[in-house]
């Protein structure tokens, strides 16, 4: 039997817990308690497959942050609380702890989430597990989209994907470009308070960071509709960049990952409102596409459509 990768695994804990085929995963768990509900994120972070090489440890303590937060972000939902589990091993002195705890009060206070307490264990290397909480009336979901709603994404794709080429593949880079590019790996930043402003106006909305092909697939699978791309959402620089070394552009910015965007299906008369709020706090939006009736994600590239394949990050294949 072929080993299983995460997806595979996650499915069968859920058949295991009593939920069927028919469940529907989403970005965020929702607990309905009388009036409003109680949201929760758990995401973990380990040494060997989430820190490249580089990346100081207030920065991977931050990180460990970001994926949570990048949740709440796209469903519209502030988080309040956090707790912080950590794995360390042996060989960690107390300056490296104190670092690790610097990024962790850093992030608390950059985004307004309160630490509230957490576990410590010994590991033969680095692990990370945050559970942040939640509460509000109403989540954003994965699927939603309704035909004629325009696709939007809250900024260009193709730099984090770029940097871990240059990181791990030793890739060489116009010196100004590749610090840009790692920056987006080893400082990601959600895009919170755009999320919580604009999320009313989305019928749909989804976290980026595996990968925009596969958000843009799993938001057209769940909404049963078919979405047209008809703009690479990225810039000049990506685009220089993938020519110069041959790179498929495509391949960066719909399979690269590590991306903390996000992905949202906006109707067309709400578009100019939530071109509004990107403006005044300065998010890039980009519009790349339009939903209609059918399934699949269509790339139209000049004159040629073909299906957008789901590629990105999945632990245990990728």
């Amino acid at each position: 039997m072929k080993k299983p990768d995460e997806a595979k695994i996650i499915k069968i804990f859920q058949s295991r817990f009593g939920r069927g085929v028919d469940f529907v995963p989403e970005d965020l768990e929702v607990i309905s308690m009388s009036r409003q509900n109680f949201l929760a994120k758990s995401d973990m972070l380990v040494q060997s497959t989430d820190v490249p090489s580089g990346m100081k440890l207030h920065q991977v303590a931050r990180k460990s942050m970001v994926s949570c937060i990048s949740d709440f972000a796209c469903k519209g939902i502030k988080p309040k609380y956090a707790i912080v589990s950590l794995a360390i091993p042996r060989a960690f002195t107390g300056k490296m702890i104190r670092e690790l705890a610097t990024g962790f009060a850093a992030a608390s206070k950059e985004f307004g989430v309160k630490v509230i307490g957490g576990d410590v264990n010994q590991g033969k290397e680095l692990v990370i597990d945050v559970s942040m909480f939640g509460i509000g009336k109403k989540m954003v979901r994965r699927g939603g989209a309704k035909s004629g709603d325009v696709i939007v994404t809250s900024g260009p794709f193709g730099y984090s994907s770029s940097g871990l080429k240059m990181i791990l593949q030793g890739i060489k880079a116009d010196p100004k470009f590749a610090k840009k590019c790692k920056k987006s790996v080893f400082l990601p930043t959600p895009r919170l308070e755009f999320g919580l402003r604009a999320s009313r106006y989305f019928t749909s909305s989804m976290d980026s960071s595996d990968g925009l092909s596969i958000t843009l697939n799993d938001m057209s699978r769940l909404s049963k509709k078919r979405f047209f791309v008809t703009r690479i959402p990225s810039e000049k620089d990506v685009i220089e960049f993938s020519e110069k070394k041959k790179i498929s552009l495509s391949d960066l910015v719909f399979c690269g990952g590590e991306e903390y965007e996000m992905v949202a299906t906006v109707p067309k008369k709400n578009i100019h409102t939530v071109k509004k709020i990107a403006e005044r706090l300065a998010v890039p939006l980009f519009e790349i596409g339009y939903v209609v009736n059918g399934k699949n994600v269509i790339l139209i590239d000049g004159k040629q459509e073909k299906v957008l394949k789901r590629c990105g990050w999945v632990h245990l294949r990728s």
